[in-house]
């Protein structure tokens, strides 16, 4: 499977010197590729925030603390409920205006993280490009480890 995050520039702050910090509020776009096609899988603002809730609930999936977790999308009614059982990760999505709740994604939760962390890293890559100042945000640090950590798991070296 594959990922991609795509970042949309407001008009006027591109004009600006980047920084990370309002980088990481930028509306966010992230597709998967199932069977090769694209798809949107979710939209939100204050992509950091909702990056590191889905990397934590990974995280809390491989240290057995949890079998689900909840990411709310920002500026939408949106809310995806990660779910996972016997290997396979199931992605909900629920809609608060109309109380429609749609089955987004099933796959291997190992093919999920793995795209998810590679995305994730070119993500964290591109924004030190960008700023070479980035170390010193605390979101841009967590998110660095939080990758490590999901990488080593993947390689199941802890």
């Amino acid at each position: 499977m594959k990922m991609k995050f795509e970042v949309e520039q407001d008009e006027e702050l591109a004009k600006l010197p980047f920084n990370v910090n309002t980088y990481f509020e930028y509306r966010m776009n992230i597709f998967i590729f199932p069977n090769g096609h694209r798809e949107e899988f979710c939209t939100s603002t204050f992509s950091a925030s909702i990056l590191l809730d889905m990397a934590k609930g990974l995280i809390d999936i491989y240290e057995q603390t949890d079998r689900d977790f909840t990411v709310e999308m920002f500026e939408s009614t949106y809310e995806y409920t990660f779910t996972y059982f016997q290997k396979l990760l199931t992605v909900t999505r629920y809609e608060g205006y109309n109380g429609e709740t749609i089955e987004v994604l099933k796959c291997r939760f190992e093919d999920f993280v793995e795209a998810f962390v590679k995305e994730y890293k070119n993500y964290h890559t591109y924004i030190l490009k960008n700023d070479a100042h980035a170390f010193k945000d605390e979101y841009y640090c967590m998110m660095r480890d939080q990758i490590n950590q999901l990488h080593n798991y993947l390689n199941k070296t802890i």
